[in-house]
């Protein structure tokens, strides 16, 4: 089992160094609507109900469907974007009052389904503008929140007192997250300052946004986490074996990208895609 998640680990991680290095934006693009929004959506379908393959597709379908607006008119990124906001906010209430919410989203399956436009559209779309920027705001971003995974993992295992999410996710820490925390303000200085040449002026504030997005991809985790929960499964899929399935992967950047791109642009860190 560990060798077979070495190896599709190691093939993740050519593919997507690969996509996000080496193609141009449209290519980029194409490569993770295909990735993030189409077996996503395929996932996100069953872990709302649509068991029979039928189902699936239906829900899969409409969720491409509604990318397509995107693809072909190419609306300034901060409108699509702003549509995180509220939907992350909501996700947020959900998760504090859970599990007394527990069975509202099998009573809502079919809001449940159609809320992937929401949060899996502005993902993808906000990685393409990051892409549009320079392919080293991806890589900045990917390298942060598995970044902060790691130190989070580290720090809660050895400090680890307190449960963030117990009811969704047992071994997850407030020790873990400020672990996280701690890592990313020094990661997000280190490359502020050498990598990205972000000027010194706005260090502090890229540092802060960095933080504040290593926390909301810890509510991207734990949502996933809740689905799961719902839909009575351990893995959003099988599609990579050792790991599960796509949202298994990028349940973080979920709520990471869309906030972290909005940020960069609201702030004005970076100008003009």
């Amino acid at each position: 089992m560990l060798k077979q998640r070495v190896i599709t680990g190691l093939v993740l991680i050519l593919l997507a160094f690969g996509g996000i290095g080496l193609l141009p934006v449209e290519l980029f693009g194409l490569f993770s609507l295909m990735f993030i929004v189409g077996l996503g959506a395929w996932e996100w379908a069953g872990l709302t109900g649509c068991y029979l393959p039928e189902k699936r597709l239906l829900g899969t379908m409409i969720i491409l469907l509604a990318s397509v607006p995107l693809v072909f008119i190419r609306p300034d990124p901060v409108w699509v974007l702003v549509v995180s906001i509220p939907v992350w906010f909501s996700i947020l209430v959900a998760l504090k009052i859970y599990p007394r919410n527990a069975g509202f989203y099998k009573k809502h399956a079919l809001a449940m389904r159609l809320s992937g436009i929401l949060v899996l559209l502005p993902a993808w779309y906000a990685l393409v503008a990051l892409h549009a920027m320079h392919y080293s705001y991806v890589f900045y971003l990917i390298s942060l929140v598995a970044l902060a995974d790691t130190a989070a993992y580290f720090t809660g295992r050895k400090f680890g007192r307190t449960k963030l999410a117990p009811d969704l996710s047992p071994g997850k820490t407030k020790e873990g997250v400020s672990g996280a925390v701690l890592a990313t303000a020094v990661w997000a200085w280190l490359v502020s300052s050498f990598w990205l040449d972000i000027p010194k002026e706005q260090q502090v504030v890229f540092m802060a946004l960095s933080i504040f997005v290593v926390l909301m991809s810890v509510a991207g985790d734990l949502f996933e986490s809740l689905l799961k929960r719902e839909a009575g499964v351990k893995d959003s899929g099988s599609i990579l074996p050792g790991h599960g399935g796509i949202l298994d992967r990028v349940d973080s950047l979920l709520a990471a990208a869309p906030l972290f791109t909005l940020g960069l642009l609201w702030l004005g860190i970076y100008r003009g895609i």
